[in-house]
């Protein structure tokens, strides 16, 4: 097999069911090839879409559709551009950015399915015309199913494949200090790492998001498909809390072999063990994934039995993943969230003196230094958080300081701006004025020139990316109004 994500990646025991789907419509590998070569001759003549172009594949809906699309993009070597899509703010202001998206820009094709009536009442309104603007194309999935195909070119088209070499992902850096850089992988180090990271998931698979960031689509979604031990892939879509209800519903008569789910957001964890409490239901071959921490409630879940088990993944976007795992089980539940250990050898890690870890990533054979620092005992890496060092009015400032802060204070959230030399205090909840001019004057005592020059009270659901709070995003909020 050539190490590049095509039709011949996907195991052949793929079994996809839509369980919002009242029908509960089935579709095995052989469905799915026929959906990748449909998608296929659309992008190619429809789309007129060229090799090495960029596509955002911004599907509202997760469906046999959106893998077939994956793919058939994939086979075609086209760039997927990965970026926060379906965010959790309802993007209802016509001057929504998206810095990510920005530094990923101009995109080729944006791909998306809105319906016109949708359009025309508003709904998604603010965010289609922000990724309209940011590429050279838009189409609408909506307008495909009536295309002509010529058979001739139809046959054609399906024997394309792309080289190992080919760019199969554009990412985006994290963003936490400056301007989001963009990353480009390639075809044949996303196969390698997917191989490796698909013996770590078996049974019943369930997606309830889209390809929403560049971690996920390696560490999780791709290896899903390859995965010949994964029995079948069921989808709901569960982007806010109050689906979770609807999903447990749903979901419960897959209860006993339900293997692997992962939340976009860490509090709808939290709301999946809380409604499966309340309804004393159990998933015990259930293995949790998470990109963030473990949180006391995931351990009590696991020390119940509520679930199998939950896995923190360690990595970063540069990287892709995992470096490190935490994992808690029902033979060790109660471990610190800190404590990471290896899974395997895939990586090469060298930690310098002070504890900044050095990774050797495998096919591109580069090394990457990154701002993560960790003490290693015996076999144990214990997370020791970021340091990045950057001068702010001529004031020399360690992230870590902010990080440590908002590592202690879950009602609000400091973030730096380099650009205009300050920090913006976010609140994620009502406080009374001398609260704020208290919490001020402590930030600002740590400091000679530095100064927190805006103060807002927000939502903190839409000012997530991934599992993390988007720094960039919540910078280009407060330098967007005048708060």
């Amino acid at each position: 097999m050539s190490k590049t994500i095509t039709r011949d990646f996907i195991s052949d025991n793929f079994i996809f069911t839509d369980i919002q789907d009242d029908t509960k419509k089935t579709y095995n590998k052989q469905s799915l090839i026929e959906k990748i070569n449909y998608w296929k001759y659309i992008l190619k003549y429809q789309y007129n879409a060229v090799s090495t172009e960029s596509i955002l594949i911004g599907l509202q809906v997760v469906n046999i559709d959106y893998f077939a699309i994956i793919i058939a993009a994939a086979e075609l070597s086209l760039k997927i551009v990965v970026v926060d899509y379906n965010r959790t703010d309802k993007f209802e202001d016509v001057e929504y950015t998206d810095p990510k998206t920005k530094a990923l820009a101009p995109i080729d094709i944006f791909l998306h399915d809105f319906t016109d009536a949708a359009l025309k009442s508003n709904r998604g309104y603010a965010k289609f015309v922000f990724f309209k603007k940011m590429s050279n194309r838009t189409y609408s999935t909506q307008d495909s199913f009536n295309f002509q195909i010529n058979s001739v070119l139809y046959e054609e088209l399906s024997t394309l494949r792309p080289d190992p070499s080919d760019i199969l992902f554009r990412v985006t850096s994290s963003g936490t200090t400056d301007t989001p850089k963009v990353i480009e992988h390639s075809h044949e180090f996303i196969f390698e790492i997917s191989q490796r990271n698909s013996k770590n998931y078996s049974g019943i698979a369930l997606h309830v998001s889209n390809l929403n960031h560049g971690a996920s689509a390696s560490v999780t979604l791709l290896p899903l498909l390859t995965s010949n031990h994964v029995t079948r892939h069921l989808f709901y879509d569960s982007g806010n809390v109050e689906s979770i209800d609807g999903l447990i519903r749903h979901l419960e008569s897959y209860k006993d072999e339900l293997g692997y789910l992962s939340f976009p957001y860490p509090f709808l964890i939290d709301k999946f063990i809380e409604i499966s409490r309340e309804k004393n239901i159990q998933w015990p071959k259930l293995d949790l994934i998470t990109l963030s921490y473990i949180l006391p409630s995931a351990k009590f879940a696991v020390r119940d039995g509520i679930f199998k088990s939950i896995t923190s993944i360690f990595g970063s976007n540069e990287t892709l993943g995992p470096l490190f795992i935490n994992r808690s089980d029902q033979s060790i539940w109660d471990i610190d969230p800190k404590h990471f250990t290896k899974p395997d050898d895939f990586y090469e890690i060298e930690l310098s003196e002070e504890g900044k870890i050095t990774v050797t990533i495998p096919v591109y054979d580069k090394k990457i230094v990154t701002n993560d620092y960790f003490e290693r005992q015996g076999e144990i890496f214990i997370h020791r958080g970021r340091s990045d060092m950057f001068r702010i009015n001529g004031e020399t400032l360690n992230l870590k300081l902010i990080n440590d802060y908002n590592s202690m204070n879950t009602n609000t959230y400091l973030v730096v701006d380099t650009v205009n030399h300050c920090l913006y205090l976010a609140c994620w909840q009502e406080l009374c004025l001398e609260k704020i001019n208290q919490i001020k004057q402590e930030v600002e005592d740590k400091f000679e020139r530095i100064k927190i020059t805006k103060i807002d009270r927000l939502d903190k659901s839409n000012f997530y990316y991934g599992i993390k709070i988007d720094n960039e995003l919540l910078r280009e909020y407060f330098r967007t109004y005048n708060v």
